[in-house]
This record gives C-alpha cells, sequence and structure tokens, in this order.
C-alpha cells in the first residue's frame, strides 16, 4: 500500500523568501551588528540567522534541492552570500530588487512551473520566528496533503489577528462570498 503523506510529499517544493529589506529592525540591526543587513540575515538566538533556522524547518520536510530561495541583488554581501553557499545548484533566485511578497513569490513559481507544473509548494518566510517547529511542521504537512486531495486548494497558515495590522497585512476570515466568519480565509493589506 502507498503512504499518502509520501505521495503528498513526492510532489512538494519549498520557496524560502529571504528577498524583503526589513525596514521596521534596521535602526536597530545597525546598533546591534554596526552594519546594515536585513533581519533575515541575522542570528538573534543562537548561532544561525532567522534564514538558517528557515532553511533547517523547511529541510524537516522538503529535499533541500527542492527548496527554491529568492534573495534581492543588492543583499548579496559576503555574510548573506555565506548563508546560501550550501543551497542546491539552480536553487537560488535573485530577483534584482525588493517588490514585496507578490512579486517575491510570483518569480519562483513561474520557475517552479517550468520545471514542475504538478508541485505543489509550501512558502516559507524567513523572518518568522517559530518556537514550536515540530508543530509548525506537522501543519505544513496536513496542509500539503490537503492540498494533495484538492490542488485547487489555497491553504494560509496564519494565527487569529487580535486587531487589524496594515502595516504587516493580517487575516480575515470570510465565506466565500466574503461574509465575515471562521473557517475561510482572505487576505487584507
Amino acid at each position: 500500500m502507498i503512504d499518502p503523506t509520501a505521495l503528498s510529499q513526492a510532489n512538494l517544493g519549498g520557496l524560502v523568501l529571504a528577498g524583503g529589506e526589513g525596514k521596521r529592525l534596521e535602526d536597530y540591526l545597525r546598533q546591534l551588528r554596526r552594519e546594515s543587513l536585513p533581519k533575515q540575515y541575522v542570528n538573534f538566538i543562537g548561532t544561525r540567522s532567522m534564514l538558517q533556522h528557515t532553511f533547517d524547518r523547511a529541510e524537516r520536510l522538503i529535499p533541500r534541492r527542492k527548496i527554491l530561495t529568492v534573495v534581492t541583488k543588492h543583499h548579496l554581501a559576503p555574510e548573506v552570500c555565506r548563508q546560501l553557499a550550501d543551497r542546491a545548484p539552480g536553487s537560488v533566485i535573485v530577483q534584482p530588487e525588493n517588490k514585496d511578497t507578490g512579486p517575491g513569490i510570483l518569480l519562483p513559481l513561474t520557475y517552479l512551473h517550468k520545471r514542475c507544473p504538478e508541485a505543489t509548494l509550501a512558502v516559507f518566510p524567513s523572518d518568522h520566528f517559530i518556537l514550536e517547529e515540530d508543530r509548525f511542521i506537522d501543519h505544513v504537512r496536513l496542509e500539503a496533503r490537503a492540498v494533495h486531495h484538492d490542488p485547487s486548494q489555497i491553504v494560509l497558515l496564519a494565527m487569529e489577528a487580535q486587531w487589524a495590522e496594515t502595516d504587516y497585512g493580517y487575516v480575515v476570515s470570510a465565506d466565500y462570498n466574503g461574509h465575515n466568519r471562521r473557517g475561510r480565509m482572505t487576505t487584507s493589506t
């Protein structure tokens, strides 16, 4: 008998978003490190950067060769290049400039579609701190299976917003007609 988990993970690819500018923490990081690096390339806890923690999380579920990483061209300082050095050949996509999340996802989606049009993609922002990593990966695994069973679905894992945070974007629960309710997610920025 075929293991449904293995089947759903067979076409699972990952996308690590690392092209953001980290403007909200820029002054703090400049004081802390005496250089200007976006927060995803900085280690706040332990010896690894937020990006390296993200790679480790994604690789619990997806083989390294199937994880694409999006960075912005002007981020390619020596420290960033060091963090990207062990990525699979052809898996780092350099965008000319940061155009925020939508285009940051669209560019690698076109790349992935040419390589594997049937793939399911899990997106991992590299500037998130996740304390319960095993629990998080279990949720990603569960949602990958759901998308495998119904490829028309887009699944968004998120925390329930306590208030509208227009600077970050937030999730509003709504049904298909746009009426607020729990269960269906739409985003608002």
